[in-house]
């Protein structure tokens, strides 16, 4: 075997880049060169790295030729694949910019094997599916879900709209008495979250026979961080004058409650416009912009109720689920929150 010397710096740079390396054939490649050049004979250097000595003649050999090619993999024997580089832009292609529908399909997204019958059909190529599929990931395509967004608000009049809401609630929440309002809902059937289990081993959630729902509508108090919540059946405009009535007796003292609250059909019903009516000026509502649920703080404790008690629970049943919850909602008060970046919009710094 022909030796190898390496200068200091060099052997650093090469122990610290194969510490890094992830590829298993080129970690093994730079270790053999690493013993190689501390004079290990080649049967020593196949005993420790449980290789053959063909292999370390071979490294060694490459090594000595070209010392950056030495490292890299050979290409695979065998015949090209049947994906070549105008098919792959082809595939990104579909993908990105075209859908299954405007090519005649009754579907709505891509899979492999639809992929693989266009490709037929436009290019006469006959790939399988999982050649599909190892095309897609080579590709840097991962099989995800994709992301619902809004509408676009591009336009001028929608802008103002939301605008003058967006200024509306934060001359709101400099008067006492303001509130924030929204709805969740519990179910039996828990969140399936991430946790901790040991390796090799998937924990197992017990879920009930038949599922059971519970609503929360609930108002943060803007000022103090107070949170006051009722439950309900169903989300309907019963259970948001439920909320309405238990803010008039806590707060009874105020001559005047602010409610800001979005647009569902629970807020703005008959019902809900006499209830107001009748309080003779006493209780005001302030609708947020649409399709902007960051306007809302609420959604922030949701987002922390859900985290630490839907997901994953073991309650036996609704009421020791709701009792769960109320607990949580009780120990995490007052609720100091921010309002959200989306306020920027309206000229005004949020407090």
């Amino acid at each position: 075997m022909q030796s190898i010397t390496i200068a200091p710096s060099e052997r650093k740079d090469l122990i610290r880049e194969m510490k890094r390396e992830r590829r298993p054939s080129r970690r093994l490649r730079m270790h053999i060169v690493l013993l190689a050049s501390d004079g290990r004979s080649p049967t020593e250097i196949a005993r420790v790295l449980f290789c053959s000595r063909t292999t370390v003649y071979a490294v060694v050999a490459r090594f000595v030729g070209d010392k950056r090619a030495a490292f890299l993999d050979r290409r695979r024997r065998g015949p090209g694949s049947l994906v070549d580089e105008s098919a792959n832009e082809r595939i990104g292609r579909l993908l990105e910019e075209e859908s299954p529908v405007e090519h005649g399909w009754l579907r709505s997204r891509w899979s492999c094997k639809l992929l693989a019958v266009e490709l037929f059909k436009e290019r006469a190529l006959l790939p399988s599916r999982e050649t599909i599929r190892r095309a897609l990931h080579r590709m840097g395509f991962r099989w995800r879900r994709p992301r619902p967004v809004p509408p676009e608000k591009d336009s001028e009049d929608r802008r103002e709209r939301m605008r003058a809401r967006l200024d509306d609630v934060l001359a709101m929440v400099e008067k006492a008495g303001s509130f924030f309002q929204d709805e969740t809902r519990l179910e039996t059937n828990p969140k399936v979250g991430f946790c901790w289990m040991r390796k090799g081993s998937q924990r197992r959630l017990r879920t009930p026979g038949t599922n059971r729902k519970v609503w929360i509508s609930g108002a943060l108090n803007f000022g103090t961080g107070g949170f006051h919540w009722v439950t309900g059946d169903r989300k309907n405009d019963e259970l948001f004058v439920k909320l309405l009535d238990r803010l008039r007796r806590v707060y009874s003292s105020h001559k005047e409650l602010h409610l800001a609250a979005d647009n569902d059909s629970s807020h703005t019903s008959k019902r809900v416009e006499k209830y107001v009516e009748d309080s003779g000026g006493r209780i005001h509502l302030h609708p947020l912009p649409p399709w902007t649920p960051e306007s809302n703080p609420v959604e922030l404790v949701w987002w922390s109720l859900h985290e630490a008690v839907s997901r994953n629970h073991e309650c036996s049943d609704l009421d020791a689920l709701v009792q769960f919850a109320e607990g949580y909602l009780e120990e995490s008060q007052p609720f100091v929150l921010r309002l959200g970046g989306v306020y920027e919009q309206s000229g005004r710094s949020p407090p």
